[in-house]
Order: C-alpha cells, then sequence, then structure tokens
C-alpha cells in the first residue's frame, strides 16, 4: 500500500470525506463522487461540475455500501478510478457492481472512468479482463463515432473491458474500448479528470519495469500544460457525456 493509500484508509472511515457546493445562486444538482482510490480523485471534471453549479459529494469506494443514502439521493453518479482491478472481487467492488447494475436499469444517470468504467461494464454484464501492458500516456483516439471522444487523453490502464451486444461502443484504441454508453450511463476508459497531480502519483505507484518506453518526465509536463489549454475539449466532453446521461446542467 502507498503512502497515498495509507492516509486515505486511516483517515477516510466513518463518512463522507468531503461536499462541496457550485457557486452561489445557480441551480444545486447532487452528484455523488464515489472516490475508489485516493490517487484518483475528480480532479479537473469535479472542478467543471462545480461551475456548471453542482454540489460534489464524496465517498470512498470501499465504504460505499455505508453511505447508500448518499449514492441514493443523488442526481447523478460518477464513480472513478483505482489501482484495483475489478476481478479481484473484494466484497465493497461486489457491492458497487451489484447498485451500478440497479441504478442503470432504474434509469439513473451514471458515468465511470478507468476502474469505475469497468465496474459499470461488469454491471451491464460485461466482463474485465487485464491487457498484459500498461497502456499510460496521451494520445489521440482515432477510432470514435464522434470527434468529440477522439481527445487526445490521457491514459493509464492495464485491464479492458468486454461488452454486451446491446452497449454501445463510442471509441476504441490498441483494441481496448475508451468509450461505452448504454441507457443514461458512460463509461470513459480514458482520463479527462486528470491533472498534473493525479498523473505524479500514478507515475509513482507505477513499478518501473511497467514504465519502460514512457517518457514520464514528458508526460507528466504535458498533463500540467493541458491542465489550461485542454480546458474546450474537457468542457465539449463534458457536454456530451452530460447530454447521453440525461443530466441538465447550465453550461459553464
Amino acid at each position: 500500500m502507498s503512502a497515498g493509500l495509507a492516509a486515505w484508509a486511516a483517515g477516510g472511515t466513518g463518512g463522507i470525506i468531503r461536499a462541496r457546493a457550485g457557486p452561489e445562486g445557480m441551480k444545486s444538482m447532487r452528484v455523488a463522487v464515489v472516490e475508489n482510490s485516493p490517487l484518483a480523485p475528480v480532479g479537473l471534471l469535479g472542478a467543471a461540475l462545480e461551475r456548471r453549479g453542482a454540489r460534489l459529494e464524496t465517498v470512498p469506494g470501499p465504504e460505499a455500501e455505508a453511505h447508500r443514502a448518499v449514492l441514493d439521493a443523488a442526481d447523478f453518479i460518477v464513480t472513478l478510478g483505482s489501482p484495483k482491478a475489478v476481478y479481484d472481487g473484494d466484497d465493497w467492488i461486489r457491492w458497487q457492481v451489484a447498485y451500478l447494475a440497479e441504478a442503470v436499469e432504474t434509469g439513473r444517470p451514471v458515468l465511470g472512468i478507468c476502474f469505475g468504467a469497468q465496474l459499470l461494464a461488469a454491471a451491464l454484464g460485461g466482463s474485465v479482463e487485464a491487457t498484459g501492458t500498461l497502456h499510460a500516456g496521451w494520445g489521440e483516439i482515432q477510432d470514435a463515432v464522434d470527434p468529440v471522444w477522439r481527445g487526445p487523453w490521457v491514459r493509464w490502464h492495464g485491464d479492458h473491458v468486454r461488452l454486451p451486444p446491446q452497449v454501445e461502443v463510442l471509441a476504441r484504441a490498441d483494441d481496448t474500448i475508451q468509450a461505452f454508453a448504454y441507457r443514461h450511463a458512460v463509461g470513459l476508459q480514458f482520463h479527462p479528470e486528470a491533472h498534473g497531480g493525479c498523473v505524479a502519483d500514478w507515475i509513482g505507484m507505477t513499478p518501473p519495469e511497467r514504465l519502460r518506453g514512457v517518457d514520464t518526465a514528458a508526460q507528466l509536463a504535458l498533463t500540467r500544460a493541458r491542465e489550461a489549454s485542454h480546458e474546450p475539449v474537457r468542457e465539449a466532453l463534458l457536454d456530451e457525456v452530460l447530454r447521453r446521461c440525461g443530466v441538465a446542467l447550465p453550461v459553464a
């Protein structure tokens, strides 16, 4: 366990770890953010949602069952990344898969990112498998149904999903599904929320042998540079995600 994970595990029990309100005077939509690891916060995406007037309530993924009331009361659920794998089969992982399945079938809006997308895939009847390699760094996704999914986006994953035929695949890269949608749910394998701090943490947690061939300094510098310059691309993606999820928020 990394130092960040240890600190989170020690301090995360017993309640919601934070609640943040959007700008005063704007319609408040409750967004439940399931933070499955302290190394994968809602980051830039959370800031974009708050600019649109959303109120974010964040709960730790391993304790989500204890905070089901927060999830039940939310207008929109966002479940995030983790170094864990869906096939690890922890009790909290199985609980979240079951909860997401129920949420999707009742038409609730859900966004899953990276591990969160893999949880969502399992909830939809798909599967999650190891790729055998780490996909790390920035790149444009060429195989996409619409330019909004192409990015470029930063990726950091060693697992990928297989989906049942009723799920719409929106983007692929390197023989892996990068975006998909079903009813009011969207899954993103890439990381539109990641800022420089996230990528620095991911570099630090990843064994060096898995990063062979990755210019980590260049990837970190690019991430930091794109925190501001990539904002229009992130906003366009968020617009499309919210549209597909049936979530109405003011334009930032």
